[in-house]
Formats: C-alpha cells, sequence, structure tokens
C-alpha cells in the first residue's frame, strides 16, 4: 500500500491563502499599484501616473477583448452547421496555423537547392513527385501525407546532397515517415520496396530514414497549404467540384520547384482565389485579403495581394502548360469521374 507524506503548508503560502481576494475588499480596490517599466508601457502610462487594481482588471479584460477580435479571420455566423469542421473553433485553429507558419522550421527548403545538388536536377525532381502522386493516389492515402512527403524531400534536399542512385530511395523514405504521421493503417516497409521494383532493400530505407529524421532534427510538422485550403473553401463556400479543382491546383503545383517560393497560406489563398475567378464568384476579392496569410493585419501587412496573384500566375502557368510535359499523374487523377473530372474541365476551358 503506498503512502503520501502530507506536509503542513509553508507560512507565506498559508498566510496568501488566508487573505480576502482584493476583488471583494472595497479599502484594496482602490489602492495605488507600483508598476514596472514594462508594466507602464503595457497600460501607455507616463512615469509619474498611478493606477489602481480596479484599474488593471478594466485594461486586462479590455486588452484580452481586442486581442481575441483582431483574429476575427471568418464570420461562424455565414458558415452552415452541416459541415464537418468545427466552426466555432476555425478562427483559432487558422490562428495557430499561421502562427505556425510564422515561426518557421529548421531546417527550411531553399528555393535555389538543386545548383548545389551534384547528382540530381529539377526534372529529376519533378518524375520524383509525379511518381509519388501516383503512388499516393494508387494507395488512397492522406491529402496531408502527400504534402508532408514533398515538404521532407526539398528540406533534406536543401541541406544534403544525395546520389543519383539513392533518389528514390529518398522518395519512398519520406513517403513512409509521412504515412507514420498521418496514416491509421500504415503500408509495411516491404511494401515501399516493391513499388520501386525492388531497387532497394529494407535496411536500406531504415538507414535512409535515421538519416532523413536528424537531418531535419526530428521536427517534420508543419501547416501544409492543404490545412489552409480546408478553412478557406468552407468560407467561401465552395462546392464538392470547386473544393476538387483547387486541390488539383495545389497538388500539380508541388511538381514546380515554384512551389518553395511561397508560403503555403499564400498558395492556398491563391488556389481560392483562381478557383473564384473561375467560376466566376463575385466575392473572389476576398480570397486576397492579406489576414488569410499574415498576422501582420496592419497599412505595413508583410504579405500583399500581390504575393498572392503572383503565386496565382505561376500556379496557371504550370498547370496551362503541363500537357507539354511528362508529368500527368495529378491530370490523370483528377480526370476520374469520382474527383468531378476537374482537369478536364480546366483543359476545356
Amino acid at each position: 500500500m503506498l503512502s503520501f507524506r502530507v506536509e503542513k503548508p509553508s507560512n507565506k503560502i498559508h498566510s496568501i491563502l488566508k487573505k480576502e481576494s482584493f476583488i471583494d475588499n472595497k479599502e484594496n480596490i482602490d489602492m495605488n499599484i507600483n508598476l514596472t517599466t514594462r508594466e507602464r508601457h503595457k497600460y501607455k502610462l507616463d512615469k509619474n501616473s498611478n493606477l489602481t487594481e480596479k484599474d488593471v482588471i478594466l485594461v486586462n479584460k479590455t486588452h484580452k477583448k481586442t486581442k481575441k477580435e483582431k483574429y476575427n479571420f471568418f464570420d461562424i455566423s455565414k458558415i452552415p452547421d452541416n459541415i464537418q469542421i468545427p466552426k466555432e473553433y476555425m478562427n483559432t485553429i487558422y490562428y495557430n496555423l499561421l502562427k505556425e507558419e510564422d515561426e518557421g522550421i529548421t531546417p527550411k527548403p531553399k528555393y535555389n537547392y538543386m545548383k548545389e545538388q551534384k547528382e540530381v536536377n529539377l526534372q529529376m525532381r519533378s518524375i520524383l513527385i509525379d511518381w509519388i502522386i501516383d503512388v499516393h493516389f494508387k494507395f488512397g492515402f492522406m491529402d496531408e501525407t502527400l504534402f508532408m512527403t514533398v515538404f521532407i524531400i526539398d528540406r533534406y534536399l536543401s541541406v544534403n546532397q544525395i546520389s543519383r542512385k539513392k533518389f528514390q530511395l529518398l522518395g519512398i523514405t519520406a513517403l513512409l515517415i509521412a504515412c507514420k504521421h498521418e496514416e491509421i493503417d500504415l503500408p509495411k516497409i516491404n511494401d515501399f520496396t516493391y513499388i520501386t521494383d525492388n531497387a532497394y532493400v529494407k535496411e536500406e530505407v531504415i538507414t535512409m530514414e535515421n538519416d532523413v529524421l536528424k537531418v531535419l532534427n526530428f521536427s517534420l510538422l508543419y501547416p501544409s497549404p492543404i490545412k489552409f485550403y480546408e478553412y478557406l473553401s468552407v468560407y467561401f463556400g465552395f462546392n464538392k467540384k470547386m473544393h476538387l479543382m483547387g486541390k488539383y491546383l495545389m497538388e500539380t503545383f508541388l511538381i514546380d520547384l515554384k512551389y518553395i517560393k511561397y508560403k503555403p497560406s499564400i498558395i492556398s489563398s491563391a488556389c481560392v482565389y483562381i478557383v473564384m475567378k473561375f467560376f466566376k464568384m463575385k466575392n473572389y476579392q476576398e480570397s486576397y485579403d492579406n489576414k488569410y496569410y499574415s498576422l501582420i493585419t496592419d497599412e505595413n501587412a508583410k504579405y500583399s495581394e500581390h504575393d498572392v496573384k503572383d503565386c496565382a500566375k505561376d500556379i496557371c502557368l504550370f498547370v496551362d502548360n503541363i500537357n507539354k510535359t511528362k508529368f500527368l499523374s495529378c491530370q490523370k487523377k483528377y480526370a476520374k469521374p469520382e474527383l468531378e473530372k476537374v482537369s478536364i474541365l480546366i483543359m476545356n476551358n
């Protein structure tokens, strides 16, 4: 039987517990408070000003209310109740996504990392990502798994050299790591080696997995464009076809290395902007409001609508010319009836 020793509280703690709350004490409510320099700055007071405890309570309440209202991204009263996303938490979740994006991740993917690679090039990266999109679809993996896989590949290649022989090994290893994070029914390592026509063995995958995780400091979680897009598409009232078109644009853009140039929230806003323009929605201008991709909401915002429009141009340019390339896995995927044939819809427009 376990026994626990109960010690008598210290005189200091005991005396604090005996004190009445200053809120209930009318004599204390108007007592002046000695403020530090930081606190005076917080309450916007000069060095000769005094503040009562009652004033502190009121200022703190006002401060918290202002902060909460500042990050009111979505008017949840306009969102229907039959959606799967808990709309009462949408603003909080979206704020946290932007905060995580703003804090960044180390090591970061570099847009020009291919210049430092000796044995692989842009063409090989495009072939690998296109192949991964095909594998991802055939396995029926989650959307987030695909974006995490590509993100792992680009981060690893940004700081580490790789041989041509092990390039595909990196691809299946990144997919394996992403699956461990996102999938419920996790495939076996042998399944991943099988899809490479047994070009690698289990031990090589395990060794590469250890290497990738060490290079990335075991830091993998970072908000992807699909995370932001889920909330924006719900808020702007996208139907199934519109939602799938945005996903098609986003996934196809993964093949282009320009994808690294833009923040995930910028990419998602750009895809929303393209879809709204494509379907001639009158409120399309709302899609590039900087509150959806920047925590800075004043006139000196870090990002502007031009970032969204530049990204949208790059996406459209790449998607419009995808037929001239061999990277057609995403186009074939979204040409299927269950995915509303959105790739065909774009081609025929």
